[in-house]
């Protein structure tokens, strides 16, 4: 029991980066995405200057990652359509793309966790507030998914 509770804080952080990076998506251009971002959080938070430092490396990483996402979702989408004109699917290929798609997400976990537990750890109590205040705003206005 005490590891899911360990594990609760990073989980909401990795939500919280990838729900602000969709929504920034939705807003600004390609170029602008990570920077608007970065900016944005650490406006809201009131960052000091080792926090801007790990935010800054953590969506760095998280910037490669998306980078390395996005080639394999578009390997991943040209082998799904080129099943889809054969008569028949192959299921095994498609399921084996599948638990590759997972492997991925679980090894950026594994890269990201520890450094959204460190940035966590150096926030305030006022910017743990405030984080909560955003989170808890986004989700009565609705914005609960990833769009």
């Amino acid at each position: 029991m005490k590891r899911a509770t360990t594990l609760k804080k990073p989980l909401i952080w990795l939500s919280l980066i990838v729900f602000a990076l969709s929504l920034a998506a939705c807003r600004h251009g390609e170029e602008g995405r990570m920077d608007y971002l970065a900016e944005k959080v650490s406006d809201e938070l009131k960052f000091d200057q080792q926090q801007n430092d790990q935010w800054n490396l953590l969506l760095a990483d998280l910037q490669q990652i998306r980078n390395s996402m996005s080639e394999k979702r578009e390997a991943t989408h040209t082998m799904v359509v080129e099943e889809l004109k054969s008569d028949q699917l192959d299921e095994a290929r498609i399921m084996e793309a599948l638990e590759q798609h997972q492997q991925a997400i679980n090894s950026s976990f594994r890269t990201l966790l520890p450094k959204i537990n460190e940035l966590h750890a150096s926030l305030t109590s006022e910017q743990k507030e405030t984080l909560m205040a955003w989170l808890e705003k986004r989700h009565e206005r609705g914005h609960r998914y990833i769009h």
